[in-house]
């Protein structure tokens, strides 16, 4: 089981055989927020998105979803570390 809030650190781009477990995962856990940083931030986080949308467009679980293409991990994390949630929830970091 996930936290709430999690930082993804990518080192390589999303792809289907790679990631879509891993997020799936996230989505079946029910995160709260998902912060992407690293190699192909904005693509991990677009992949997240359509997996919380159903077959018929409707929503499945709502994530606040953030890509960080530019910034430090230590600064996603601090980041994280302030977003309000509606629980209170640890920041777990994913290296993928």
């Amino acid at each position: 089981m996930h936290a709430g809030k999690v930082v993804l650190v990518s080192s390589s781009p999303y792809t289907v055989g790679c990631g879509a477990a891993v997020l799936q995962q996230l989505v079946d856990d029910k995160v709260e927020l998902f912060c992407a940083v690293g190699v192909d931030a904005a693509n991990w986080e677009d992949a997240l998105d359509w997996l919380c949308i159903g077959p018929s467009g409707e929503s499945l679980h709502f994530i606040t979803t953030t890509s960080h293409p530019d910034e430090s991990v230590e600064e996603v994390i601090a980041f994280a570390e302030s977003f309000t949630c509606v629980q209170t929830h640890k920041v777990e970091v994913i290296y993928v």
